[in-house]
């Protein structure tokens, strides 16, 4: 807490604005890496909202597409990739499992005909 208290110092002594200072929590978005963006990205895009490039960055069409993707599923509409969004978007599920293996069973690509 001492280092956070002397970083808030220095800030305030060069003119910048300190977070701890106001009390008041940084109210900015979390930044995300990159291929978790990107498979956001493609999440949307597989849904119908158009994000743009994939390209891992959060421009203006991708915030678009979220908040169209958000009000949709009546989430909190922020056009932010929030966990609740990211949670819904299956970003995790589709980043660390291949095409057709979900929770540790291989799903075949093609359905069975009833």
């Amino acid at each position: 807490m001492k280092i956070l208290r002397r970083v808030c110092a220095l800030l305030i002594a060069t003119g910048s604005r300190c977070p701890l200072a106001s009390g008041a929590p940084e109210t900015r978005p979390p930044a995300r890496r990159p291929q978790f963006v990107r498979e956001a990205q493609r999440s949307l895009r597989d849904l119908g909202n158009s994000p743009g490039p994939i390209d891992g960055a959060v421009g203006p069409q991708t915030r678009a597409a979220l908040a169209k993707y958000q009000s949709a599923e009546k989430l909190s509409v922020t056009g932010n990739l929030d966990a609740e969004t990211t949670a819904r978007l299956d970003v995790h599920q589709r980043l660390f499992y291949p095409r057709g293996v979900r929770s540790g069973v291989l799903e075949h690509p093609t359905r069975r005909l009833q």
